[in-house]
């Protein structure tokens, strides 16, 4: 008995955390977005419809946004699992016990920093008169400074800066706990550095690549700072359009919560289609029930 009052005493507040910081927020969102008009003037009684939902597939715009929203964060995320990768196998397996931390450290730093802090920090290197254009043509690559700012390149290194420590750390973690006895063992019986990679480094950690890549498309698929800051106006992403719509004076927040509860939805199946793919044993019901 005494255990289990415990138990429920430890478990309450999470749950009412959850509850109440995540589940409550959209259960009053999935409402709204079935409203025509919020907040209601005066005297105006709101009607429940699904027009809000018919709107995104009626207009091109809001689809093309949100596919462009896609699109950047795969893209963002193939990115980091290139970087990171190979940096964390690097800390990990090659690198001696006693100097890891210091290396995670050196690069856990940037994070301490705002992310507005950083973006502006991405613009100054990336503006015509910035270090990168002043670097290409001091070395006689470029005679004019390259356009590099507000198109799809800034915008994907902006949100790759914002999301790369979240890929960065769960290959490391996958990667650290890798037995060195099975590496030995493929040595032993004439497994060349790649075969060992291949064939048991990389299923090995197969699950640390999907925990990464789940979390850097989710992370890259709501951001509105790097966008915001770094597209131009063919760069609009679907977060964006959202953020427009709820700061619009015009009373579209339904559309807005609409907006949101179907990016909320076509993010979450394309993460756990993408785990799917690439760790199917990470979805098995025992995993998930031990997790």
């Amino acid at each position: 008995m005494k255990i289990g009052l415990r138990r429920a005493a430890l478990m309450s507040g999470p749950l009412l955390w959850i509850a109440g910081g995540n589940i409550a927020p959209l259960i009053e969102m999935a409402r709204i977005s079935l409203l025509d008009t919020y907040p209601a003037a005066p005297g105006h009684v709101s009607r429940i419809s699904l027009d809000n939902y018919f709107s995104f597939l009626q207009n091109s715009v809001y689809l093309s946004a949100f596919l462009r929203s896609l699109a950047y964060g795969a893209t963002t995320t193939l990115a980091a699992l290139i970087i990171s990768y190979p940096l964390a196998y690097g800390i990990a397996l090659k690198t001696p016990p006693r100097r890891r931390m210091r290396m995670l450290l050196l690069l856990i730093a940037p994070f301490w920093t705002s992310e507005i802090v950083r973006l502006f920090a991405l613009m100054l290197l990336l503006a015509n008169q910035g270090a990168v254009n002043g670097l290409l043509r001091w070395i006689g690559v470029l005679d004019e400074p390259l356009s590099l700012l507000f198109g799809p390149l800034s915008v994907v290194l902006g949100m790759l800066y914002i999301v790369l420590l979240a890929m960065l750390l769960p290959l490391y973690a996958a990667l650290e706990k890798l037995p060195q006895e099975l590496l030995d063992a493929a040595a032993g019986l004439g497994a060349g550095p790649w075969q060992q990679f291949l064939r048991v480094t990389l299923p090995l950690t197969r699950e640390g690549i999907a925990s990464g890549c789940s979390l850097v498309f989710l992370i890259s698929l709501g951001a509105l700072a790097a966008p915001m800051l770094l597209g131009g106006a063919g760069t609009t992403l679907f977060a964006t359009t959202i953020n427009s719509l709820f700061a619009s004076s015009a009373g579209r927040w339904p559309l807005g919560a609409a907006f949101g509860l179907i990016l909320l939805t076509g993010g979450l199946a394309t993460a756990g289609l993408l785990v799917w793919v690439i760790s199917p044993s990470a979805l098995h019901p025992d995993k998930l029930r031990r997790a």
